[in-house]
């Protein structure tokens, strides 16, 4: 849940940002745009081989500010979500080496064989695995195999001690993430 209000403080700045952005083309679309009305009126006065010069490339940068404001008014700022990340127990002390901030989630046959002073240090997430589905990854070893399906269940990444590309699974090393 705490990712969640992050989350959406990072896409209300980025909101703010792109509406204040978008407000400044706008209404700068409509001051060029009263300009060229002047300038077309002779209440500003500009030389007759020049005023359809000025007329066409005022009206042009009218345009293409009103286009480039209404396009950021209406694009969403889409923000990256972090990675779920599923840990064997060397992949969790990595993680934990590393000072990662957010939340790890391990197979319960995991939690078992962990400290319970990493335990207590990790935000961890306990999952519960299929054993028939464990069976099938059985040649990757206990651990990982429970890793993998865990990973395959949250459509995330296995940390471990080595790399590799298991099905859709994609096994790294605590090293790989940038924190």
């Amino acid at each position: 849940m705490e990712d969640l209000d992050t989350l959406m403080e990072e896409v209300l700045r980025k909101m703010r940002i792109r509406d204040t952005i978008s407000a400044v083309l706008i209404a700068s679309a409509f001051v060029i745009f009263g300009l060229l009305m002047l300038v077309l009126l002779d209440i500003i006065f500009v030389e007759s081989a020049l005023k359809s010069t000025i007329s066409i490339i005022l009206l042009c940068v009218t345009w293409a500010l009103m286009v480039s404001g209404i396009y950021i008014l209406t694009s969403m700022p889409i923000p990256k979500l972090p990675p779920k990340l599923v840990a064997d127990s060397s992949g969790l002390i990595g993680l934990l080496k590393k000072k990662y901030p957010g939340k790890i989630y391990v197979s319960r046959e995991t939690f078992k064989k962990i400290p319970p002073a990493v335990g207590l240090r990790a935000n961890l997430e306990v999952l519960d695995v299929d054993p028939e589905e464990v069976k099938k990854f059985s040649k990757y070893g206990e651990e990982l195999a429970n890793a993998i399906v865990a990973a395959k269940k949250l459509k995330g990444k296995v940390v471990s001690s080595e790399r590799k590309k298991v099905e859709d699974v994609e096994v790294i090393i605590p090293d790989d993430l940038k924190i």
